[in-house]
């Protein structure tokens, strides 16, 4: 099958593939990387224009004002716009294709811009939401760039970006003057010898010029393709005393020697407004709310934010024994947040249990300007109350299974067995794959979240064992594998995706495929066993959210 084009990727995206022709775009999208990264990229960008179509909400008199203010400008102007195109664009409801969506957000967000916004204050305050800096300097004929910002209790992200003749220079030519080697006090830029690098800083003052932040604790994120463009960020990290103690305003230093291999002085100053960023990224602080977990651990719950079309929440945890919940990884937890009707607007769970209007975070990235260590969801309405609500705790406990497995008398007659208390497993199929083909492997969701796939691929070569069993309402998965191939420990080449399910009891069934990586042949034996039991315990912790700062 030939690579996808737009059409065929829209209509993919809105369910109206006959089901023949979908599975064989589904191996398609399997095999081929750059079709598969470009309907990643359209499934998040889909994301946020639906998330456009919640909030904020535009008043009944909104497409007169645009209107009003159109024919104002062409009558300044002595034209005669398209009036009837324009409002058949805006008067377009929020139903059919992805594709229409795009087009009437981009047109609506295009036209309110244009005219400044100035009609609807609510729309105004919406597409307006970052603090604009507009920072630049100049050197030969490369322009250096700092523009947008935003704060969580976390960071201060802010856009930036280095042109020459109007075009945007590379990441390899434009990353290194803000990447560190970790490791010491003194960091060094990437690329620089320690003489040189002395010659570069990035840091933060107040505005009397002491210093508040060095380099050490100043990054960037490298190019990122996004709806709008490529972006890079520079993120200023903070810790709870440094955002605790920042004044009203400070000042970004940059200084910068060598860009794209050429020397020059790409030095510039960035006032800030914290006060303000604060507004314009409608922070809220919840001012040290903490639970603690049986198991010691604190969650604390730092506040959250809303920027363009993202809210995110923003939590950390403590745990000063061994800085891990227990041997086995950090704790995970449900949380969700309610308004005042006590409706669900967001809710997640670190182990795939429930997700309501999430979007990402922690490395997905949906919008970089909002997610400075959050987790985002569409954005909430600004004018609610809301409650954030602990509802589960997640541990893992040792199981101490242990299963000798004999690939070809499995191949005669599935293995089962009783783990008691009604909890049950089978091996039902193991499988040495050879090529780089796609497989089909269980997608890592409850059936519960609406529209999550069933199944998913994988490319990954070595001995695919399939399984499925009943457990019971606290426990939902049995994981961390240890390996045997022919008496030869396998380590960090297994991995499980699952697929969980509950019947009308709430007791919880699973189908997975545990992948042993690097195999090149059938072994005659695996041992194989479950190194922990997991399971999960409610919770009923709940912390009044408040509202965002007003503008």
């Amino acid at each position: 099958m030939k690579c996808l084009t737009f059409e065929q990727m829209m209509a993919y995206l809105d369910g109206e593939v006959p089901l023949q022709e979908r599975q064989q775009m589904d191996c398609h999208l399997a095999a081929c990387t750059a079709c598969r990264t470009a309907l990643e990229s359209c499934m998040s960008d889909f994301a946020v224009f639906d998330a456009l179509s919640d909030a904020p909400p535009l008043p009944d008199s909104f497409t007169n004002e645009i209107m009003a203010a159109i024919s104002s400008k062409a009558a300044e102007n002595k034209t005669e716009p398209k009036l009837k195109t324009i409002d058949l664009i805006l008067n377009t409801c929020w139903r059919g294709s992805m594709k229409k969506k795009m087009v009437v957000t981009a047109a609506g967000l295009a036209i309110a811009i244009s005219i400044g916004a100035y009609t609807s204050p609510t729309f105004a305050s919406y597409v307006q939401s970052l603090l604009n800096l507009q920072a630049e300097t100049k050197d030969q004929d490369i322009v250096f760039k700092v523009k947008n910002a935003s704060i969580s209790p976390n960071q201060i992200a802010l856009e930036y970006e280095f042109l020459k003749n109007g075009i945007r220079l590379s990441d390899d030519d434009t990353y290194k003057p803000f990447s560190f080697n970790m490791g010491n006090t003194l960091l060094d830029f990437h690329g620089y010898e320690k003489k040189d690098s002395s010659e570069n800083d990035v840091y933060v003052t107040d505005e009397q010029g002491n210093k508040l932040i060095d380099r050490s604790r100043i990054d960037a994120t490298g190019q990122r393709t996004l709806k709008a463009g490529v972006q890079s960020l520079i993120r200023i990290n903070l810790n709870d005393e440094t955002f605790k103690k920042l004044p009203e305003k400070i000042v970004l230093h940059i200084e910068i020697n060598k860009v794209a291999g050429k020397e020059g002085k790409w030095h510039l100053t960035a006032p800030i407004n914290v006060k303000e960023l604060k507004e314009k990224s409608r922070l809220v602080i919840t001012d040290d709310q903490n639970f603690t977990f049986p198991n010691g651990t604190i969650l604390n719950l730092k506040g959250w934010l809303s920027v363009n079309s993202i809210s995110s929440i923003f939590a950390n945890f403590v745990d000063s024994k061994h800085g891990w919940a227990n041997e086995y990884g950090p704790t995970e937890f449900g949380f969700q947040v309610t308004n005042k009707q006590g409706e669900v607007v967001a809710a997640h769970d670190r182990a795939g249990l429930q997700d309501v209007n999430f979007v990402g975070g922690n490395g997905n990235e949906t919008d970089p300007m909002a997610d400075t260590l959050g987790l985002q969801f569409k954005r909430f309405k600004d004018d609610d109350d809301y409650t954030f609500e602990l509802t589960s705790f997640h541990s893992y406990d040792k199981l101490g299974l242990d299963l000798n497995l004999d690939p070809q008398a499995i191949a005669k007659k599935p293995l089962v067995k009783d783990l008691g208390g009604g909890k049950t497993l089978k091996i039902t199929k193991v499988e040495l794959k050879t090529d780089d083909g796609p497989k089909e492997v269980p997608s890592r969701q409850i059936n519960s979240i609406p529209d999550a796939p069933v199944i998913s691929y994988v490319d990954d070569k070595g001995i695919f064992i399939e399984v499925e069993g009943r457990l019971d309402k606290e426990t939902v998965d049995l994981t961390r594998w240890k390996v045997k191939v022919d008496n030869q420990e396998k380590e960090w080449v297994v991995w499980d995706p699952t697929r969980l399910e509950q019947d009308e009891n709430g007791n919880y069934k699973f189908r997975k495929v545990i992948i042993i990586r690097d195999v090149e042949k059938m072994p005659k034996n695996i041992t194989l066993e479950s190194a922990a039991v997991h399971k999960k315990a409610a919770v009923d912790w709940k912390v009044p959210l408040g509202k965002p700062m007003p503008e």
